[in-house]
C-alpha cells in the first residue's frame, strides 16, 4: 500500500514540476524580459538581482543559455524560454 501512495506522490510531483516549467513565474519572467536570443548578457550586469539558484532553475527548464562562471557569467535567453516568457499566466 505505500508502494502506491508513494507512486502517486510521485506523479503529483512531477506533475508540478511539469507546470511549473511551463509557465514562469513573476521573477523568472522579469529576468527573460531582460535578455534576447542573440546577444550574451552579463548576469551581474543587469538591472534585476539574479541568484544562482534562480539560473539554475531557468536553465532546468531550457528557457536560457548559461556560459562562464562567477563575475562573468552569461547567459541569453532559448526560443523555449521565449515562449514561456509570452505564454498567458
Amino acid at each position: 500500500m505505500n508502494a502506491a501512495v508513494d507512486g502517486a506522490e510521485g506523479e503529483e510531483m512531477t506533475r508540478k514540476k511539469q507546470q511549473s516549467s511551463e509557465v514562469p513565474n513573476m521573477s523568472q519572467r522579469a529576468l527573460m524580459q531582460h535578455l534576447s536570443l542573440d546577444n550574451w548578457k552579463i548576469a551581474s550586469r543587469l538591472p534585476i538581482p539574479v541568484g544562482e539558484l534562480m539560473l539554475s532553475r531557468i536553465r532546468e527548464y531550457g528557457w536560457i543559455e548559461i556560459q562562464g562562471e562567477k563575475q562573468n557569467t552569461a547567459i541569453r535567453l532559448t526560443a523555449a524560454g521565449l515562449k514561456a516568457m509570452r505564454s498567458p499566466i
